[in-house]
């Protein structure tokens, strides 16, 4: 037989015992697969009584009310009226692909990943398909259409809610600014770094035009609480060439005080063990509960689905602080998001909050705190959120994305 006869045979021969080796298949079955496929790639017909091996048979594998919080904490409470809200683990094992010397080679595949720890399992024995009692009112709302002093139109359409001493023209002009960031695309090394200060923060089982008073919007359940919206998050990043450190550790519990010097720690100790974070996103839920004892679930359509609009809060210091000199970069970044968003998704954001806070985004230019949806969304709208914030957020970073 020819030269390149031999070299695909030979490759053939390989690649079946290198699925043998990694436990894909019995020694037979390689050795017969081996057998056949240098046969057939040397073009000796096989005998009429002989079976013809296609594929390798493989294995798959398969709440409480808080306490008073800290001053800190405080800025940001559970319940706020609407008045005052703005309007991986199946493995395979393939063989190698031998191609003949004028095919073109395939485009390389992404090297980003998703890192998650941290995450402990936890039932919490609710029935999550329950009826429950009928004890309020839960509204559906859109928040989107603001004008007046306090709002300013970003140049994509975005919205800002300010509620600093700050500007419209000085926040006008740091909006149309990108923010001195530089990220890396399809890298190993993690970008962003996705934590819950309120990890147990959670919602309405499913879609419903009423709440069940005694039903807990918290839990440590992972499959329903933060944990869960941050790895749908964590995974669109992923699918956009973005790596992602995604940490699950539970800050509000057993004690809710002190949350966030307990995620300052985290952050810390991923940003020490992982340099390459350029980003870093604290995500939420907000609760929004109006007087009459209803409540609000701010809501888009998107692809005739229903999702979780979000918010994204930015931080500036007063001199309270003391240690946010460069807020602005992490407002930059925030618009750059929210432009993002509004041109994918339009009506999927709420407007940018931009007051005095903190939510340690002193630590880094690149944080931000995002609340995806309230406790009268459902788990589902929640999770959908996310992916579509994920494709906003990529959107946004591609565009700092490094040479």
């Amino acid at each position: 037989m020819d030269k390149k006869r031999a070299v695909a045979a030979a490759l053939a021969a390989v690649a079946a015992f290198t699925v043998f080796t990694a436990g894909g298949t019995s020694p037979q079955t390689a050795i017969d697969i081996a057998q056949q496929t240098a046969f057939l790639a040397a073009g000796i017909k096989l005998p009429d009584n002989k079976e013809i091996l296609t594929s390798l048979p493989m294995e798959s594998s398969e709440s409480e009310e808080p306490p008073q919080e800290s001053a800190q904490e405080a800025v940001k409470p559970e319940d706020t009226s609407e008045s005052s809200t703005p309007d991986t683990t199946s493995a395979t094992v393939e063989l190698p692909t031998v191609t003949a010397p004028d095919a073109a080679e395939a485009a390389p595949e992404t090297a980003a990943r998703v890192i998650s720890q941290n995450i402990t399992e936890f039932d919490d024995g609710l029935d999550y398909s329950a009826e429950g009692t009928q004890s309020g009112i839960i509204y559906r709302k859109n928040y989107s259409g603001y004008q007046g002093d306090d709002y300013i139109t970003l140049p994509d359409g975005g919205v800002v809610w300010n509620c600093t001493s700050d500007s419209a023209e000085t926040l006008t002009q740091a909006a149309e600014e990108l923010p001195e960031l530089s990220v890396k695309l399809n890298s190993e090394e993690p970008q962003v770094l996705i934590v819950h200060t309120h990890t147990t923060e959670s919602y309405e089982p499913y879609q419903r035009s009423y709440y069940d008073s005694s039903f807990p919007f918290r839990t440590r359940d992972p499959s329903h609480n933060m944990v869960r919206v941050g790895e749908a998050l964590a995974q669109r990043l992923a699918e956009h060439g973005i790596s992602v450190l995604h940490d699950g550790t539970i800050h509000d519990y057993p004690a809710y005080t002190g949350a966030y010097d307990r995620s300052e720690a985290t952050i810390r100790a991923a940003l020490e063990q992982y340099p390459s974070i350029k980003i870093i996103i604290d995500l939420h839920r907000d609760a929004i509960s109006n007087p009459d004892g209803s409540r609000t679930a701010p809501v888009a359509e998107i692809n005739g689905r229903s999702a979780a609009q979000f918010m994204i809060i930015t931080g500036c210091d007063d001199g309270r602080f003391g240690n946010m000199p460069e807020y602005i970069e992490n407002f930059k970044l925030a618009c750059l998001i929210q432009s993002s968003a509004e041109e994918l998704y339009p009506g999927l954001a709420r407007p940018i909050l931009f007051d005095y806070r903190n939510y340690n985004q002193h630590i880094s230019t690149g944080s931000l705190l995002i609340e995806v949806g309230s406790h009268a969304n459902s788990l589902d709208e929640a999770v959908y959120s996310g992916e579509l914030l994920g494709d906003s957020i990529a959107k946004a970073l591609e565009q700092l994305a490094a040479e």
